[in-house]
């Protein structure tokens, strides 16, 4: 994820290259089974129905997950418009674009969305809190490191109004210990 930001715009964006690297690599392979199944292979003629079969099948299945990989992790860009007072939330994938638009009021905060990959290890994802309750998770690519996805929601959250800026929370220490 990348970060940046003008006087009334904060743009938060990841596109996540490597997994569609990764899908493309399963689509290719798959592919030259398919391809291979279908006669490209030099000793077509001598391949028993079911070597076939089971090669077609294999490249099928490598094909649809490759697709499956790349069309689960679109580009995804969130301007915090000030001005407007609007989140904006565009997701570029496989099929198409599709953009969501949220009215601070609409927003509760940004914050951490904890979780477990499959060995177990705590990860981290950026996710939107709307009023209603409902968490969005931003993005495709998910962070072992805690602190990675943390400036991005603090930096998303003091952006919006929806928390204290770093040196207001320091001021605020600061009252507490002199009360």
């Amino acid at each position: 994820m990348q970060i940046s930001q003008t006087n009334d715009k904060l743009l938060i964006q990841e596109t996540p290259g490597c997994l569609w690297i990764f899908g493309l690599l399963f689509v290719f392979i798959g592919g030259a089974f398919v391809f291979g199944a279908l006669g490209g292979l030099a000793d077509y003629d001598r391949q028993s129905p079911l070597m076939l079969f089971a090669a077609f099948s294999f490249g099928v299945v490598g094909i649809v997950a490759g697709i499956r990989i790349i069309s689960r992790a679109p580009i995804s860009h969130i301007v915090v418009d000030r001005f407007h007072s609007i989140v904006v939330w565009t997701r570029y994938g496989f099929m198409g674009r599709d953009t969501s638009v949220y009215r601070f009021e609409d927003v509760e905060c940004f914050r951490l969305i904890e979780d477990r990959d499959d060995e177990g290890a705590e990860i981290w994802w950026l996710g939107m809190e709307l009023v209603n309750g409902e968490v969005l998770r931003i993005g495709a690519v998910a962070s072992h490191f805690e602190e990675n996805e943390r400036r991005f929601v603090f930096a998303a959250n003091a952006f919006a109004g929806k928390q204290l800026t770093a040196t207001e929370l320091a001021f605020d220490e600061l009252e507490d210990e002199n009360n």
